[in-house]
């Protein structure tokens, strides 16, 4: 049996490989793809603008499929059987270095062994990323089974939720009835929305352009009470009126400089402001005579270590349509197109996702 894999090759060059498929050797998952969800660091990895990056590389790391083999050890370990339909977080910690003794930062283990990222496809079993039909998963990796009833495409989302969670449980504190602006309408924007609502978080208001009307419509569905559209009302001036005062907690999953800093005007006095999107290298000046004398409590992080478990409780609970954020798919013979679509976003687009036969 063989699979099919886009494998990058060298910085901005793809090629569609074939791969021969073995048994799993002990400790080992084969998986077959069913979605993968295309992340918006996808592209970045394909042109090596992200760090830890190494080439060839199948990328895929947002992704849900059946379980094809299993070896018995990795069966009795994760008590898992064929046909079984799982996610994996993308990250493969040691379990036993400092990082990994903690409960929230495993992710900050090294050297990092990420799927889609890191594994490169010149070292057997070679199938280490989504954008296959067929992926291997290595022993210590972190599965979650996912219910009967689940949309692949909502499945796939799995560490696009856990992020939510991050921004808002693990790094926002957020608790029942604090206020929260959410600065950017993708997708990373729409889990910390859902995740806010588990929370009991409110009011909420979400701050995104006129290209986003389709992404906005989704948050209301969601549940936002107040969407801003920033090119035609200034934040700066709204927030406050519509919800009572400044936001207790600030998420800003954009990355852009001006972003980041409205954020930091826009949150109230002893207020935290969660920073999360990547600018691409972009310097953002920050007056800290601002924060210092506000007492703003500034974070930033990636990943969403520990936090996947409580994602795949929302997932599984079915509250919510999650599909709805992978709004366009692919075949994986499509994958460029998917990538020139997530980094320059055509009309009614909110997310893609590659979707297997």
């Amino acid at each position: 049996m063989k699979s099919k894999a886009m494998v990058v090759v060298e910085p901005g060059k793809m090629e569609m490989k074939e791969f021969e498929v073995e048994t799993p050797l002990k400790g080992q998952i084969l998986l077959k793809l069913t979605t993968t969800s295309v992340c918006a660091s996808d592209p970045k990895i394909l042109w090596g603008h992200t760090p830890y990056v190494a080439f060839p590389v199948i990328m895929g790391h947002e992704l849900v499929g059946q379980v094809a083999e299993i070896d018995q050890e990795a069966s009795d370990h994760y008590h898992l059987k064929r046909g079984d339909r799982i996610t994996v977080e993308p990250m493969i910690p040691c379990g036993h270095c400092q990082w990994c003794r903690t409960e929230f930062y495993y992710h900050k283990c090294r050297p990092m062994r990420v799927y889609g990222l890191t594994l490169t496809a010149d070292q057997p079993p070679f199938l280490f990323g989504g954008y296959s039909e067929f992926m291997y998963l290595l022993p210590g990796s972190l599965v979650h089974q996912v219910a009967e009833g689940v949309p692949d495409k909502a499945a796939s989302l799995s560490s696009v939720i856990g992020n939510g969670v991050r921004w808002v449980k693990t790094l926002g504190q957020m608790t029942f009835g604090q206020s929260l602006v959410i600065s950017g309408v993708g997708s990373q924007g729409l889990a910390t929305l859902i995740v806010a609502r588990e929370c009991g978080v409110g009011p909420i208001a979400i701050l995104g352009l006129s290209r986003d009307d389709a992404r906005f419509k989704l948050a209301k569905e969601f549940g936002v009470d107040f969407t801003i559209n920033i090119e035609k009302e200034d934040p700066l001036k709204v927030v406050p009126e519509i919800l009572g005062g400044f936001p207790d907690v600030v998420v800003e999953t954009s990355g852009v400089p001006s972003a980041i800093q409205t954020a930091l005007n826009l949150v109230k006095p002893i207020g935290r402001v969660v920073t999360i999107g990547l600018s691409g290298g972009k310097e953002t000046p920050i007056q800290f005579d601002l924060l210092v004398a506000k007492g703003v409590t500034l974070l930033a992080d990636h990943a969403q270590a520990g936090n996947v478990k409580d994602a795949m409780r929302i997932i599984n609970s079915r509250k919510y349509a999650i599909e709805k954020i992978n709004n366009v798919t692919y075949p994986l013979e499509e994958l460029p197109k998917a990538l020139e679509e997530t980094a320059h976003p055509p009309d009614g687009f909110i997310k893609g996702a590659v979707v297997f036969d």
